[in-house]
């Protein structure tokens, strides 16, 4: 059985576990990882976070006064990933896009028009990077979105992180 729940990234000197965009959502930080230029990780068991996720990082994203993202695991089959940026708006993509719309199929949305294709996923993911400050490897990012099977699609999200300049 894989993991099931969100990972939240955000730059601030708030933790987290104190910013009311979670705090209001979210029982309670899983782990906590700190990375260069004020940027955090924070792991949440549980969908509670993945139902509420453009609101989410819209608070997020106010509060802090910096880009937001959110990557929703689904048994580590796929990840959903989700970002803000006040300049940029809200974007939507997913990694290991086949095991994504297997988990869609009985929704009644259109999976291709909600989930764009790797290149437009990657340039949408550079696009917040920039509106973040960072640097991102567009040709690391649009493999990242490429990848068609991965044993912990989490891993994957990481990956898309460090391309994205995190």
């Amino acid at each position: 059985m894989g993991f099931w729940g969100s990972f939240v990234v955000c730059r601030g000197d708030t933790p987290l576990d104190d910013l009311q965009a979670v705090v209001e959502r979210h029982d309670g930080i899983d782990e906590h990882e700190h990375r260069p230029g004020g940027w955090q990780i924070g792991r949440y068991p549980g969908p509670e976070l993945a139902d509420d996720g453009p609101a989410l990082l819209a608070d997020l994203a106010e509060e802090t006064g910096a880009p937001a993202l959110a990557g929703y695991v689904l048994d580590s089959d796929t990840v959903f990933v989700e970002g803000h940026s006040t300049g940029g708006g809200y974007w939507r993509a997913c990694l290991v896009r086949a095991a994504a719309e297997a988990y869609c199929e009985d929704d009644d949305e259109d999976f291709a028009a909600e989930f764009p294709l790797p290149e437009a996923a990657a340039r949408a993911a550079a696009s917040w990077a920039g509106d973040a400050g960072l640097t991102p490897d567009p040709a690391g990012l649009l493999e990242v979105f490429a990848v068609e099977d991965a044993d912990f699609a989490e891993e994957l999200f990481f990956r898309l992180l460090d391309r994205l300049g995190v």
